[in-house]
């Protein structure tokens, strides 16, 4: 299902990806967000309780919800709205739970179908579609289909984009979870943070810029109400901020070890061109 919000944004349940029209921008949400958007955005404006939405998003899937990752996700819903134009969407009732702005329009579209033919007819007129066992030549039609090659070319680049991300984070945390030494061949990225926990920098970033790393790193933990101290090591990664403006395309994870130092829960928050401090 596609939804159009406020005629600017697209969001598409399919791939959990959010799109701006005016720019062509896309976001990939994670399967999470994405569940929890559609939840909101089938609700019509009806108020849904914060056990309602725990239960949808993350009971019915055998995953274990809590009220701290609804207000995480919600906030990364309300960031992404506002960074495309469209702020107060997602009201929360103190209290009571949570609901969408009906002053806000959402309008609803089918995904497209995509069906496998011997013949390709789909961008022909009905009328100059021929029956192949009658004999008959197909006539080919005037190719008028810009938008469907535009959205086509979206769709691919959506995909794409989700698909280096799922990669990056893959091989991040086979990298840093693996029982060899990899501490020899990557201590350069190691920074170790006021309060005690350790920052992991993806091997490729400057680590000459260490102090600005350590300054940014503190901030984002603080203004996503995550602490550092002993036992928690923060994995970094920023892909293309080329000024200290911006965070650019940032991830941050932010996680739990044992006894032993091995990882066993974490927290992640993406930025996306846009600085929170």
């Amino acid at each position: 299902m596609i939804y159009i919000i406020d005629e600017q944004i697209t969001y598409n349940s399919d791939d959990c990806t959010l799109s701006h029209l005016p720019t062509q921008e896309t976001l990939s949400l994670s399967i999470s967000s994405g569940r929890l958007f559609e939840q909101l955005l089938n609700s019509d404006g009806e108020i849904l309780s914060r056990d309602t939405l725990l239960t949808e998003v993350w009971d019915k899937y055998g995953l274990r919800g809590s009220n701290s990752n609804l207000n995480q996700y919600l906030s990364i819903l309300r960031r992404a709205l506002a960074a495309y134009g469209c702020e107060n969407l997602i009201i929360t009732i103190p209290k009571i739970g949570i609901r969408l702005n009906t002053d806000i329009k959402i309008e609803r579209e089918s995904s497209p179908a995509f069906v496998a033919t011997p013949v390709q007819v789909d961008d022909m007129p009905a009328e100059q579609v021929v029956s192949v066992a009658e004999g008959q030549i197909v006539q080919p039609a005037p190719v008028i289909a810009e938008p469907v090659v535009e959205k086509s070319a979206l769709i691919l680049r959506q995909a794409l984009f989700a698909l280096i991300m799922l990669v990056l984070l893959g091989s991040a945390f086979w990298y840093f979870t693996a029982r060899q030494p990899a501490e020899k061949s990557a201590s350069m990225n190691n920074i170790k943070l006021e309060g005690g926990c350790e920052a992991v920098i993806i091997p490729g970033l400057d680590v000459f810029e260490r102090k600005s790393l350590e300054k940014q790193i503190l901030e984002m933990l603080k203004e996503n109400n995550q602490s550092c101290l002993p036992g928690r090591r923060i994995f970094f990664d920023k892909n293309t901020a080329f000024t200290t403006k911006d965070y650019g395309r940032t991830i941050l994870s932010v996680c739990n070890l044992n006894s032993s130092g091995h990882i066993v829960s974490c927290d992640n928050f993406y930025y996306l061109d846009w600085r929170m401090f």
